[in-house]
């Protein structure tokens, strides 16, 4: 009875000191994921103001879903997507973007923002959705919605 008192006695505090390290670790890792997927949206971001597809192709699944305002829908591979994605930044040429809100979770991300554009000397503006999802170790365009 003794010995099983002494043995209690001394798991029981290693058993809470392993769940505060194991939520630390969560908690490390999920900031960590945060500030990964942060970095990806400015990625996309700049690549947007840019008009520069290459930078935002990186990010293209085997299946994304595209939407734009000129009547571009569905899902697109990462080769069909950047020629998509090209076009609408030549008919559509940037003035300004910015994404203005960021949602994040474990595996999931969103943004919204605006994107200010030229299309053949008028200028409007359209509102932007773009969703990553983590696939492994990478991050990928799950959605890319301008309208």
């Amino acid at each position: 009875m003794n010995k099983y008192f002494y043995i209690i006695i001394i798991l029981l505090p290693l058993s809470v000191l392993f769940s505060q390290t194991s939520n630390l670790t969560q908690k490390t890792e999920t900031k960590s994921n945060t500030q990964q997927e942060e970095l990806i949206f400015k990625e996309i971001e700049s690549g947007v103001k840019e008009g520069n597809v290459e930078r935002i192709s990186k990010y293209f699944g085997q299946q994304t879903y595209f939407s734009f305002s000129n009547g571009t829908n569905g899902y697109y591979s990462s080769n069909q997507a950047f020629y998509v994605v090209e076009d609408f930044f030549k008919l559509y040429r940037v003035t300004s973007f910015k994404l203005d809100h960021i949602k994040s979770d474990n595996n999931h991300s969103y943004a919204t923002g605006k994107y200010n554009y030229d299309n053949k000397g008028q200028r409007s503006s359209a509102k932007v959705y773009i969703s990553i999802k983590k696939i492994g170790t990478n991050w990928i365009i799950t959605q890319f919605t301008i309208n």
